[in-house]
Order: structure tokens, then sequence, then C-alpha cells
């Protein structure tokens, strides 16, 4: 088998298999002492805190917003993100999630962050972050993964000022958001994505500024090969709307920018250091072919990176759902608490669109 231009080997295939239902068991709580015997237990995050109790529901608490907070600047250009926390915190240190909002990296708000992280935060468990980032044409990729990385570093020089805790956060977005998400989650840390813009200085002496690395990754519906997505499209129709959607993000037509679509292709940076994924998927996604999501979750388990795919039954691009909404929480506290909880990978009904 050959992925991201490299023969994996049989040894790599048989380990893959043998891990798989190792990390499914661990995703979905099940993997006691006994089940993981004779095996090494998969990566996971140490909490700083205790876990909230397995059995104990959400304590509804108030939410308090701050908008138009500066995270960045681009060639003087103020990012803001609004930032979401509990009035009652359930712990000094709670885990902060970034949200990347959809658009086609060409449009949208981080206003539509709202629609996802008021129940997070409403728990006590979770500081929500929601961003806005620099879009098409006037700025091609990779300006939009800069913006992703800088917000999470500023999250964590801002950890503080808000009660979070450097050592979890995690990264959320929606269809390109999703892309961005994954992306940043498989990169983070490393060099290539640590460009402009620098975190917005606060007072004191400068130093390094913190690692963009998350904890954990959710992805709906973001295409995850670029590539391959482009390729999806099979009408002209779908052909003219995808090329003014994708050439305007590589800076020209995609065929002739292999190395730059590789680069924002998260299916071709997959190791084993990256932190667990949640992708969500409609089944007939007709946009972003639900393929697409399987194919990462597939490459994450050959890696040995914990990884739960959702299909979210007979429904296309973007949805919403009370049981959706459970099923990141559940992911969340699994791997950010540590909480002993199940991490369904059942297919699951969608109720409407996004607003």
């Amino acid at each position: 088998m050959t992925w991201g231009g490299r023969d994996l080997g049989a040894r790599r295939r048989s380990r893959a298999i043998a891990a798989a239902p190792l990390l499914l068991a661990w995703l979905s709580g099940c993997a006691g002492p006994q089940a993981a015997a004779g095996a090494p237990e998969p990566r996971a995050i140490a909490p700083a805190a205790p876990p909230p109790a397995a059995s104990a529901a959400p304590r509804p608490v108030s939410v308090v917003v701050e908008r138009g907070v500066e995270y960045a600047r681009a060639g003087g250009q103020p990012l803001l993100a609004d930032v979401l926390r509990p009035d009652r915190p359930s712990a000094a240190r709670l885990p902060a999630v970034v949200y990347l909002h959809g658009g086609s990296w060409r449009r949208g708000s981080r206003e539509q962050g709202h629609e996802f992280l008021p129940q997070l935060v409403a728990t006590g468990r979770y500081v929500g972050i929601t961003i806005a980032y620099r879009f098409t044409p006037a700025f091609p990729w990779p300006a939009q993964l800069h913006d992703a990385a800088a917000a999470v570093r500023w999250a964590r020089a801002a950890a503080d000022r808000y009660g979070i805790d450097p050592e979890r956060i995690a990264v959320w977005g929606e269809s390109s958001g999703g892309q961005i998400a994954s992306v940043l989650g498989v990169t983070g840390g490393d060099a290539a994505p640590e460009g402009d813009p620098p975190p917005a200085q606060g007072p004191g002496p400068a130093t390094r500024p913190p690692s963009s690395r998350v904890q954990a990754v959710i992805n709906f519906c973001g295409p995850t090969d670029m590539a391959a997505f482009f390729a999806s499209a099979s009408t002209p129709e779908a052909i003219a709307e995808m090329r003014g959607r994708l050439e305007p993000l590589f800076g020209g037509p995609v065929p002739e920018r292999a190395d730059l679509v590789r680069s924002a292709s998260a299916i071709h940076h997959v190791d084993p250091q990256d932190p667990p994924f949640l992708l969500v998927h409609g089944t007939r996604d007709e946009l972003v072919p639900f393929r697409l999501s399987a194919a990462m979750h597939g490459a994450l388990l050959g890696a040995d990176v914990p990884s739960v795919l959702v299909p979210v039954a007979a429904w296309g691009h973007g949805f919403r759902g009370a049981e959706i909404d459970r099923r990141v929480l559940a992911f969340l506290d699994r791997v950010l608490w540590r909480a002993p909880l199940a991490v369904s990978s059942e297919p699951v009904r969608a109720e409407r669109t996004p607003d």
C-alpha cells in the first residue's frame, strides 16, 4: 500500500490492523486493564485536573462572553476573537476549544461559533474561543493556517487571564474551518506553520511564542485531501464552482500548485504524535465527499492515532443536532478530562442544517 508517496509495507499494515481495535476501545471507554494486557496503552492526554464524574449530568452555568478580543495582527490588521467563559468554572484551569468557522475560505464570521460553543461552556468545564481569520483571494493559503496557529498560541499566552489550562487545547472547525483545524492538528508546533502573524504581545519583555500544538481535533465535514476534493467535482457547473473556490486559495490552478495543495491536505501529514480526532460527516455530502473523512480516519488509525468517525446518516453538507452535540461533548470529556465515557461511532441523525 502506498500513502503520501511512501510504501508503508506489510509490517505497518499488520501493526495498524492490530492497533485499530485497541484505539477504538480506548475511545469507547471499554479498554480496561485486561483488554489492554500485552499491548501498550494508546497515547492519551494526561489531565491537569480531576475529570468530571462520568454519571454526573452537566451543571448548567451562565456563559460570559467577551467580544472582539485581538488575538494577533496581520499586516497591521487586527484579528479578533470572542471568548466564552462559564461564570462558575468547575476548576481553576479549564480546557479551551478554539472554533474555526466555514465559508469556503472566502467568507463567514466568528459569530458561527456561537452556535456550538455555549453548550460546551455551560457545562462549566470549557472555555470557548471563536475566531476570525483572513480570507481569499486577498490572503491565499497558508494565511488561514497561520491565523489558526496564532489563535492557539494566544490562548496559551492568555491562560492566566481566562483560566485556561495551556496543556489542554482543542481545535474545532466546520467545512473549510474543519480543513484548517485538521491541518493545524497534524502540523501544530512544526516550523513551517509558525509564520506570521505573531501573537499579540502583552506587557513585559518579548518571549518565544508558545506552541500551536493542540491536544484534540474536531472536524465537521472539512476536506482532508485537497487534491481528491478538487477531483471530486464531476459536472461542468461543479467544476467551475470548485475552481472558483480553490484557485483563490492556492493562488492559481490547482494542478500547478501540487506542493501547496499537499501542504493543505491533513492526510499527508499524519504521524503517531498527532492528537485524537473526531470526524463527523454527512453520508450524502455532495460538496465534500464522505469518503475523504473515511480515508482520514483510516490514515489516523494506521498511525496509531485515536480517531472516531461519526457518519451523519442520509445527510448532506452541514448539520446540527442534539445527539451530535452529545458526541462532541463526550469526545472532549474523554480526551481532555480523561473521563470514562463512551464515544460512539454509530451513525447519527441530524435535526437541521446550519442557520
